[in-house]
């Protein structure tokens, strides 16, 4: 008898749940489940609050606005422009470190080569001195020697 009655309440707790899916998704929002949204998205902007982020403020946020008839639609429609600002100037802060970065770099490489340029430039001008002061003892040598007799 109880494995009927619970195949039996199996279907029936399933239509309602998609019954209650279904109206929740179409009928609106009571007033304390949409103030509810802005409150938690302003909780989120919270710098503090460490298992929030500006992207779910954004979403919250939106879900609040298109709510029928927020209490605080210019607030929220000014902390989403704010949480929006504040995600792409992330992305520019990000953007610019790494341009720095990769400078950086460039800066460091063009400086090596620099090193390596002039590393091999000294080298070049110790032969060019070396050969020139062989030739110099050669020359001296010559001018030493007495002049031979014809």
């Amino acid at each position: 008898m109880k494995r009927l009655f619970l195949l039996a309440a199996v279907p029936l707790a399933a239509a309602c749940v998609h019954a209650r899916v279904r109206m929740s998704r179409d009928a609106p929002m009571e007033s304390a489940a949409v103030d509810s949204l802005y409150w938690r998205a302003v909780s989120h902007l919270d710098p503090t609050n460490a298992r929030a982020s500006t992207d779910s403020a954004v979403i919250l946020l939106d879900r609040y606005l298109a709510a029928t008839n927020p209490s605080h639609k210019a607030e929220a429609s000014a902390l989403r422009r704010l949480a929006r600002d504040s995600q792409q100037l992330a992305r520019v802060t990000a953007a610019l470190q790494q341009a720095r970065a990769n400078a950086a770099e460039s800066r460091q490489q063009a400086s090596e080569r620099r090193d390596d340029d002039n590393v091999k430039e000294v080298e070049r001008l110790k032969d060019e001195l070396a050969k020139a002061r062989e030739e110099l003892d050669r020359i001296k040598k010559r001018l030493a020697a007495p002049p031979s007799k014809p």
